[in-house]
């Protein structure tokens, strides 16, 4: 197969997904890809000026959606759970970081020991995660707490940036302790969840849904805290837990699939998977054949490369060509494509191989060993999902 056969084509899933609810607590939607610089000023910074502000806030009693969809940019699938609804007890959280003074610097440096202390000598506690994005998404389920977009002049201006709720400078400037744990399932350890951003973080970092972990006994600059009152029960988020690295799968419905997602136009007119009787054709071109530890397939692969990331894994054939498609697994049987390539006027076959030591890559091949005729699906660093020919 000559190098002028094919086209390739990336198409990575990088719409930023606004997360929360509306009031009929109905799921949030997915934000259109590569949204204009004007649509973007449309729907950026919901901000209020300082004056006489009081120093605390009251959030409702209610259910909202919390978390990050799979191919959200700037989602760190090991730390932020899939969105999910929860039903929230009304609580009361300093509008401003502690000391919650308008015009005062936040008050950074401690440890998270150390911050829950100053709310205890309020008679208060420090807020939870859930708490904290609840006051951030506002009544409307924003993805930022000053809208749907992030808006950089909150990071000079953070007090003049407002939640629905009126919580204030929330995600802008500093990170914030939280009282919830979180298990970092890739590094371990005692961990506390934070929330928010300090001001030289990229625009997704500013989401709400955004959570890193911290061992709470450090002390930064860049760490800050807000106190709530209001009942200690209430739902946690859950762990995000380790599957299976790689196991065979099956998926219903190609055509139906392909044929709502744009980018996968030229494959939609009857897309149909290879044969195993078609794996040794592949093998038979090979220069060298497989070595021990390979796993060969033309079936659908379910793929973990690192906790909390589900992807699906597809090779075939259409009218358009031969394919590979990788697919986010959402909630609901939902698909989301994370990356794809197709061969114009190339048949394939295509086989998948893997090695189960082997977490963060696939191998994909025309003919085994030989050079152009393959390549892999890597999964990246930034947690993006890239195939690529080698």
């Amino acid at each position: 197969m000559r190098a002028s056969s094919f086209l390739l084509l990336f198409v990575l899933g990088l719409a930023c997904h606004r997360g929360g609810t509306s009031k009929n607590d109905s799921p949030p939607t997915a934000a259109a890809p590569g949204a204009s610089a004007v649509q973007i000023a449309a729907g950026a910074g919901r901000r209020t000026e300082v004056g006489k502000a009081q120093e605390q806030i009251k959030v409702p009693a209610g259910k909202f959606y919390a978390g990050s969809m799979p191919g959200d940019e700037g989602r760190d699938p090991t730390l932020e759970p899939v969105l999910a609804s929860y039903d929230m007890p009304a609580f009361t959280m300093d509008a401003l970081p502690y000391p919650g003074v308008p015009g005062e610097p936040p008050l950074t440096g401690l440890s998270q020991a150390e911050a829950q202390k100053k709310c205890t000598e309020r008679g208060a506690r420090l807020c939870t995660e859930l708490e904290w994005e609840r006051a951030c998404r506002g009544p409307n389920g924003d993805a930022f707490a000053v809208g749907p977009a992030w808006d950089p002049t909150c990071e000079k201006t953070p007090e003049k940036c407002t939640s629905g709720f009126g919580a204030r400078a929330m995600g802008t400037t500093i990170e914030e302790w939280t009282a919830s744990p979180a298990v970092d399932p890739v590094k371990g350890g005692k961990k506390v969840a934070l929330k928010g951003a300090f001001s030289a973080a990229p625009a997704p970092a500013h989401r709400c849904a955004a959570r890193r972990a911290l061992d709470p006994t450090v002390s930064t600059k860049l760490v800050g805290f807000r106190c709530c009152t209001g009942p200690e029960s209430g739902p946690t988020v859950p762990v995000v837990e380790a599957q299976p690295t790689f196991k065979k799968s099956s998926l219903d419905r190609m055509s139906d699939v392909f044929a709502g997602i744009p980018e996968l136009a030229r494959v939609k007119q009857m897309p149909r998977f290879f044969k195993d009787t078609e794996i040794p054709e592949i093998v038979d071109k090979a220069k060298a054949p497989p070595g021990a530890g390979w796993v060969l397939t033309v079936d659908p692969i379910e793929w973990s490369p690192v906790p909390g990331t589900d992807l699906l894994v597809v090779t075939g054939r259409s009218k358009g060509g031969a394919f590979i498609v990788a697919f986010h697994k959402l909630p609901g049987d939902k698909l989301r494509l994370a990356s794809s390539m197709l061969f114009v006027n190339e048949p394939g076959p295509i086989v998948l191989a893997y090695q189960p030591n082997i977490k963060r890559e696939i191998v994909w091949s025309m003919a085994w060993g030989s050079a152009g005729e393959g390549g892999a699906i890597t999964y990246r660093d930034d947690h993006r999902i890239v195939i690529v020919q080698r």
